[in-house]
């Protein structure tokens, strides 16, 4: 049985525990949870049978076999750098805190034979732009849009005063790099950290973020050219029951890679 440590107690993290509860109770044991809130941490664990343990994030990447973050982009690269030199796998929902960092991150993984795994999030075409990285990638293009109180507290806005209430047609909030797209915008952007991973780089892959009143739910179009052709995805994105800043689809891609993680068999590229 594999001991498993959830690092974030929030939407995500609430849905894989119960997931290594129910669903994957064969491979693994829900080991120990934990969250910046304690009471958030406390709340989960009553919900849950076998109660996991309630333990710092040092103490649980020590008793842990696979450390997941489910936390927050702050929180992120410190999970990821503690559970990779503690020899132990990691997967990590928040990529974006990992972005400009991912050489170190990777080399931890790399020195010390664990595995760090990247969940596609809720965008689709990732294992599209996996085998087409395999040639030459010229251009990759992320397009998002979403209701514009979905972007209300975005640094970005924030910071450039843009009045988002009474919108009557759609405003185009962003247009540049991934890189400054996840400083930009680190609650709504997380899937371009991803993308720029897989493909050609934070700097190199190009983010358009439009807030849209008529739009009820989030939207990614993914545009990938490159020497073995063209492709193009739209994801039209329901939010979570629990909390409508989570896409649906999110949560069932955590849940699809610790799928991934524990079964013999690995589909897709």
């Amino acid at each position: 049985m594999i001991k498993v440590g959830m690092v974030g107690c929030g939407t995500i993290g609430r849905e894989l525990a119960r997931a290594c509860q129910k669903q994957f109770s064969e491979e693994v044991t829900l080991e120990a949870i934990a969250d910046a809130d304690p009471s958030r941490a406390k709340k989960l664990q009553k919900n849950l049978r076998p109660k996991p343990k309630i333990l710092s994030v040092d103490l649980l990447v020590r008793r842990c076999d696979l450390v997941i973050e489910a936390a927050s982009m702050q929180a992120a690269y410190e999970v990821a750098k503690k559970a990779l030199s503690g020899g132990k796998d990691v997967m990590v929902m928040s990529v974006g805190g990992i972005l400009g960092k991912e050489k170190e991150v990777f080399e931890l993984a790399r020195t010390h034979r664990c595995c760090l795994y990247l969940p596609s999030g809720g965008v689709v075409g990732i294992d599209g732009l996996k085998a087409a990285r395999m040639g030459k990638i010229h251009r990759v293009t992320l397009t998002t849009r979403k209701p514009p109180q979905g972007f209300e507290d975005a640094p970005y806005v924030v910071k450039h005063g843009i009045n988002l209430k009474n919108l009557k047609e759609e405003k185009v909030l962003f247009e540049g790099d991934a890189a400054a797209a996840v400083k930009g915008f680190p609650k709504n952007i997380n899937v371009s950290a991803t993308l720029s991973l897989v493909g050609i780089g934070a700097k190199k892959t190009k983010v358009r973020i439009i807030a849209s009143p008529h739009m009820l739910v989030n939207v990614h179009e993914l545009y990938v050219q490159g020497d073995a052709g063209s492709f193009y995805t739209r994801t039209e994105n329901f939010p979570s029951t629990e909390n409508p800043r989570t896409s649906r689809l999110a949560i069932l891609s955590a849940v699809a890679t610790l799928e991934r993680i524990l079964k013999n068999v690995k589909l897709g590229t």
